[in-house]
C-alpha cells in the first residue's frame, strides 16, 4: 500500500470512541479537528487543542519510564535522543489515548480500514542531542507526536560559536530528501532546501516511512520530549530490530 499523490480525508474513518481520563472522557477524534496537507500532498498535520488535560501526566511517565533499562535506549548523540520503548507496557493511559489517535490519522489519511503497530517509542532529546537523516523500513507510513518542544530558540542571528543556542532551527524536525519538491527548490533532484513543519505541543504528523527525515541539534535545557510510530495496515512479519538504525554503516577510507 503507498499514499496517494493526493489523499483525501476518510473521515468516515475517524473513531466515535474515547479513552476514560480520570473523570473525562477524551474523545480519540474530535468532531472539529482540523487536517491539513503541508506543501506535499503526502504529509498531513493536525494539532490537538485538548493537550493540556494529558500531557503533564504522559511526560511524567516517560521520564519515569526512561530511569528503568528495560525500556530506556540510548545509542549516541545522533541516533535521535534517549529512546523510550514498549509503549503497550507503559500502564499509561494517556499514552493509549495518544497512540489511538496516531492509528486513527493513519486510517483517515491513507482510507485503510485497519492499523497495526509496527513500533512505538518516546523520544527524549537533551542538549546536543540530534538525529541523523534516516527513514523507516518494515512500514508504511511513521507518525511523529510533539509532546515538548523544550525550549524554544531565541531570535537572532549567531555572531560566535558561544552564541550557538541563538540557532532558531536547533531542535527542529526537518525532511530532507531529494524525491521531495520542496526540498529542491533550485534544481529538480538536488537536494538545497529543508521542509519544516510548524509542530507545536499537540501536533501530530504523517508521512511515508520512505521520506528521509532528520533532527537538528537540541540545545535547550529542559528535554524536549516527542513520540513516534510506525504503522501499516496489516501487521508485519517479525520484529523490527532497534538496532538497525545508524548502526550498519562503513567508514569510506
Amino acid at each position: 500500500m503507498t499514499f496517494s499523490s493526493s489523499p483525501p480525508p476518510h473521515l468516515s474513518l475517524a473513531p466515535k470512541g474515547h479513552v476514560q481520563l480520570g473523570i473525562r472522557k477524551v474523545p480519540i477524534w474530535p468532531e472539529d479537528q482540523d487536517l491539513g496537507a503541508l506543501s506535499d500532498p503526502t504529509i498531513w498535520l493536525t494539532d490537538f487543542g485538548d493537550h493540556a488535560r494529558y500531557h503533564p501526566k504522559l511526560v511524567e511517565r516517560i521520564l519515569a519510564m526512561e530511569k528503568d533499562p528495560k525500556y530506556r535506549d540510548f545509542f549516541f548523540r545522533g541516533g535521535c535522543g534517549t529512546k523510550v520503548r514498549r509503549l503497550d507496557e507503559w500502564g499509561s493511559l494517556e499514552a493509549e489515548l495518544v497512540q489511538r489517535r496516531a492509528l486513527a490519522l493513519f486510517r483517515i489519511v491513507t482510507g485503510s480500514s485497519t492499523a497495526a503497530v509496527d513500533e512505538a517509542w518516546a523520544s527524549i532529546y537533551r542538549k546536543g542531542d540530534f538525529c541523523m537523516p534516516h527513514s523507516h523500513v518494515r512500514t508504511t507510513a511513521s507518525v511523529l507526536y510533539l509532546l515538548d518542544p523544550g525550549d524554544a530558540p531565541s531570535q537572532g542571528t549567531v555572531a560566535s560559536p558561544e552564541d550557538a543556542p541563538v540557532d532558531p532551527f536547533a531542535g527542529k524536525f526537518c525532511f530532507c530528501d531529494p524525491r521531495l519538491r520542496s526540498c529542491c527548490q533550485a534544481e529538480e533532484g538536488r537536494m538545497t532546501n529543508l521542509l519544516i513543519p510548524d509542530l507545536r505541543p499537540g501536533s501530530m504528523l504523517i508521512f511515508p516511512s520512505e521520506w528521509v527525515h532528520m533532527v537538528a541539534a537540541y540545545l535547550g535545557t529542559r528535554p524536549r520530549i516527542t513520540m513516534s510510530w510506525n504503522i501499516s495496515p496489516e501487521r508485519v512479519a517479525g520484529k523490527p530490530d532497534p538496532q538497525m538504525l545508524f548502526s550498519r554503516g562503513a567508514a569510506d577510507r
